[in-house]
């Protein structure tokens, strides 16, 4: 596996881990949520993540035109990012604040399978 690799593995592992964390204390209205750091190490390691996303890719010499998954990727990654701000900034209850949460994790999962099976419909 090569350091670029691992990077990018730790960088989900770690991302999913806080967005995980952050709607766990979302939720219970823990005081940590409110916390500076809470809303900046994500971000960091979020721009990591992308950067070696787009490392590997160009690397592999995968691009969303010649790899369908890829391309399925991006769109599940702006679907996750916008129901993460839905669950973190936008919605006003608790019950649409768990149910975009609990949604992103689901399209979370998704990417990782199709990063995974390179297939995007994963059942073929």
């Amino acid at each position: 596996m090569t350091v670029l690799k691992l990077i990018h593995i730790s960088a989900v592992a770690l991302s999913f881990t806080l967005f995980f964390l952050r709607g766990v204390w979302m939720l219970s209205e823990s005081s940590v949520s409110h916390r500076r750091w809470t809303k900046i190490v994500p971000h960091t390691i979020d721009t990591v993540l992308l950067a070696s996303a787009i490392a590997l890719a160009w690397q592999m010499g995968y691009t969303p035109f010649n790899s369908p998954w890829l391309e399925a990727k991006i769109f599940a990654l702006l679907l996750y990012i916008g129901l993460g701000m839905l669950a973190f900034r936008f919605a006003r209850s608790r019950r649409a604040r768990l149910l975009a949460w609990l949604s992103a994790q689901a399209v979370l999962l998704y990417i990782v399978a199709a990063a995974l099976s390179h297939n995007p419909f994963l059942f073929d």
